[in-house]
């Protein structure tokens, strides 16, 4: 069976967890027997990418300019929006590419860059399709709903941007959601009314020997991590802001990732010697640092799906502390720990109580 992924950002331009999610996506369905291919994107005049990834994998790389969009004026976005979802030359691109490959099943996720139009590509095409729940993005073009934010997907504007949305994925088979909450918001708002719905939450692999903090004997007593995009919706920020202000200096906070808030973020905790910067690191280095980590904390102020980090930390048998939010808690543990997203003073209580 051959099966094509479509998904806007993958490899060395990867961000988030979705991106290791349609990684985990290819490297399953190709270990079961079944000849994948990606469509992706690549920022536009970068020179050419490989079409074969390391593994095999092989990869249709087309020129966007999605990248840094959150950075160019709000008049630039929504002329870029329009012609995200009206892009009548990506619909032909991608159908060339469809009609080249032949596959059985796409499985779309991600399409921001892609362009709006490719399940109707798909739908001409007459080819099975299923599409992958991420965030928010068919609800609103931003993808994000931040706390506080929440009237923001009833706008009379991301009104029409919906219906739109609802009649272009209006065919799919099969929609794949991790959460249970993202697929009921999606459905509330009158989306998939004739697909079948799917709960699947990731399945990922326990850490090798190792990395496995059980097996360390010079495991840290204290010492809270945080895996992510530095960016506000993310909460670092509010989380330097609470850590500054606990006075327990035996206890350490590091922070792996990077993002356009990387300098707004060194300097809040500029002078705070418990706080270090990771950089970003590979899933080899996220599972060293669970390994010498006593939690990880999950401060999100934006309504999340369901963060791939929580599964790693789970697999490395790591406690977690997360704001209650969007579908984060239908994943955590008994014995991780929920706080009231934005409260600060309850995050703190949390940390405080976890270091003792």
């Amino acid at each position: 069976m051959k099966i094509g992924l479509m998904h806007n950002l993958y490899g060395e331009l990867a961000r988030g967890g979705a991106e290791n999610v349609v990684k985990l996506m290819a490297q399953e369905l190709r270990a079961s027997g079944q000849t994948v291919f990606l469509i992706t994107t690549k920022p536009r005049g970068m020179k050419s990418l490989s079409d074969i990834d390391p593994t095999g994998l092989k990869i249709y790389y087309l020129d966007s300019n999605f990248y840094n969009l959150g950075s160019t004026p709000l008049s630039y976005r929504l002329f870029w929006q329009i012609g995200n979802i009206f892009s009548i030359s990506r619909y032909f691109q991608l159908k060339k590419i469809l009609k080249t490959e032949e596959p059985d099943l796409v499985i779309t996720h991600n399409l921001m860059g892609l362009g709006s139009l490719a399940p109707l590509a798909l739908r001409r095409l007459k080819i099975k399709h299923e599409h992958f729940l991420h965030d928010i993005q068919l609800l609103h073009p931003s993808g994000l709903m931040i706390l506080g934010q929440e009237k923001k997907i009833e706008s009379l504007s991301a009104r029409a941007y919906q219906a739109l949305n609802r009649w272009l994925f209006s065919s799919p088979a099969k929609i794949i959601s991790p959460s249970r909450w993202l697929l009921d918001l999606h459905q509330r708002h009158g989306f998939f009314p004739c697909s079948i719905g799917e709960i699947k939450p990731l399945q990922l692999s326990r850490p090798d020997a190792t990395t496995d903090r059980r097996s360390r004997g010079d495991m840290p007593p204290i010492n809270f991590l945080f895996v992510g995009q530095i960016e506000d919706h993310k909460g670092i920020l509010f989380l330097i802001e609470i850590f500054k202000n606990i006075k327990d200096q035996s206890i350490g906070l590091r922070i792996a990732g990077d993002g356009q808030k990387l300098e707004a973020a060194k300097n809040a905790a500029a002078g705070d010697k418990r706080i270090e910067f990771l950089g970003r690191l590979d899933r080899t280095g996220v599972q060293g640092e669970m390994a010498k980590s006593a939690y990880l904390i999950v401060p999100s102020l934006c309504y999340e799906n369901s963060p791939t980090v929580i599964y790693e930390a789970r697999a490395a048998d790591l406690p977690i502390i997360a704001a209650d939010i969007g579908g984060i808690k239908e994943i955590i543990g008994p014995h991780d720990q929920l706080f009231t997203a934005g409260n600060q003073e309850d995050l703190k209580k949390k940390i405080i109580a976890a270091s003792k």
